[in-house]
């Protein structure tokens, strides 16, 4: 009862979290089957709650940390949710040798025509590399399909998460299920040594995961690539027509990652100086507070219909905007002190909020119900959520346009400064098209 009615307030919270969501692949994933997913985990709370709301067929069964199951209020929720708690090696106090009962749990789950989730990576971590899992996935599944004779037909499931930015509320995100991995082609392996079975098993998930997620080899380089997808991902989003708009992005930021790393194995030195440029030129766009794409040609300001609509529906913006300020700026505040853990950026707004604003919007009809009674204060409470969302598609489809009148709107100075800025990026796009050009034309020996 419990899945069930938190169920469609998963759904309800991630759409209103995230400004755009794809799933991808679900129709991969075989039905009235046992199954393990299996995914990457840059996001700690944020990675469980689309694993929960998107994964095809029965609810799955995560495998967590012991440590997140210390308080008793924690441990009854977390149970009640089919949480399996884990003992790991690198938390204090831990004893490994407690995981014969999560093993037990687990592979009885599968025997059972279950799901399982866990995240073989060990931790959460944000950041463009897949860390080497750790065996634990296939152990499970291989015991699990030995105990039942080889007759349980257990599949394992990569799912990879590509976040926009993991630290924002109102990113973006792909979840892309890949396809499954037959627990049956490993059990002689298994069988022969527990092991290699269970090794060669993880090394392939490992390479199932590789594709649907973006992945740098050399983590040096991150912060380049970031610029570089930045300034030049949409000139090669053509390359990708077929697929849907955040898929496409993810293709293309996978290309750009080849592209650099080949690079700077060949040439570091040219790679280090065009990630200087690419530096320089981001940071004076933000300085003037204008986007990475917005100096690109196509790029027009707003027209006259898009001013009347700003403000025609200003008092209805600014009243959802002075409704929902506070419980808004409360988990911005709280995230602060994790600036530094960018995986724990989102977990900790969505945690906050989710306490935030129900409480906020309790205390505020109690005011309006204590000067004005109730029929007032119910529909009152019923215009806070409502003009909050309001407020918040006004600010994203309307709003945020206004930095790009910037461009066109702003003084002798700035104006120069923009021209330079745009020459500039224009100076390195030639750039990287020559090193596209080069790229492409590598003999398949050569390329990555």
């Amino acid at each position: 009862m419990l899945l069930y009615l938190l169920y469609p307030i998963v759904h309800f919270t991630l759409w209103v979290f995230f400004r755009r969501l794809e799933v991808r692949g679900q129709n991969q994933v075989p039905r009235g089957r046992p199954l393990v997913l299996v995914a990457n985990h840059p996001n700690v709370m944020l990675d469980v709650l689309l694993l929960a709301a998107f994964a095809p067929g029965p609810f799955p069964r995560f495998l967590g940390k012991t440590t997140l199951f210390k308080n008793a209020f924690y441990t009854f929720f977390l149970r009640q949710l089919g949480g399996i708690p884990v003992a790991r090696s690198q938390d204090a106090g831990n004893q490994v040798g407690r995981n014969q009962d999560m093993l037990r749990e687990a592979c009885q789950t599968l025997r059972k025509g279950g799901a399982l989730a866990l995240f073989p990576e060990g931790l959460s971590r944000a950041g463009l590399q897949l860390r080497p899992f750790k065996p634990g996935a296939a152990r499970i599944a291989l015991r699990a399909e030995d105990e039942a004779g080889g007759q349980a037909g257990i599949c394992l499931i990569p799912v990879g998460l590509t976040y926009s930015d993991p630290s924002l509320f109102r990113s973006e995100v792909v979840v892309q299920f890949g396809a499954p991995v037959e627990v049956g082609d490993f059990l002689e392996a298994y069988r022969a040594n527990h092991g290699d079975g269970a090794q060669q098993l993880t090394s392939l998930l490992y390479q199932r995961l590789l594709p649907l997620t973006l992945h740098l080899e050399n983590p040096d380089l991150e912060g380049a690539i970031r610029d570089l997808v930045a300034v030049y991902r949409e000139q090669i989003l053509p390359q990708f027509p077929e697929s849907a708009e955040l898929h496409r992005r993810l293709l293309a930021g996978q290309e750009l990652i080849r592209g650099a790393q080949y690079f700077a194995r060949t040439n570091p030195d040219m790679v280090q100086v065009l990630a200087t440029r690419l530096r320089h030129h981001l940071d004076q766009l933000r300085g003037l507070d204008l986007e990475p794409t917005a100096l690109s040609p196509g790029k027009t300001p707003p027209h006259g219909w898009h001013l009347l609509l700003t403000l025609l529906f200003s008092p209805l913006a600014l009243y959802g905007f002075l409704n929902n300020a506070l419980p808004n700026f409360f988990p911005r505040l709280w995230a602060r002190a994790y600036a530094d853990e960018p995986e724990m950026g989102a977990t900790v707004k969505l945690a906050a909020g989710v306490v935030a604003f129900p409480l906020y919007y309790g205390l505020s009809m109690g005011l309006v119900f204590w000067i004005w009674g109730w029929p007032l204060a119910l529909e009152y409470g019923f215009t806070l959520p409502l003009s909050g969302l309001f407020a918040l598609v006004y600010k994203e489809h309307l709003l945020e346009r206004w930095p790009l009148w910037k461009k066109w709107m702003a003084p002798r100075q700035r104006r120069r400064l923009l021209q330079h800025l745009t020459a500039e990026r224009t100076q390195l796009i030639g750039d990287l098209d020559q090193l596209k050009t080069r790229y492409q034309t590598l003999p398949p020996e050569e390329t990555p």
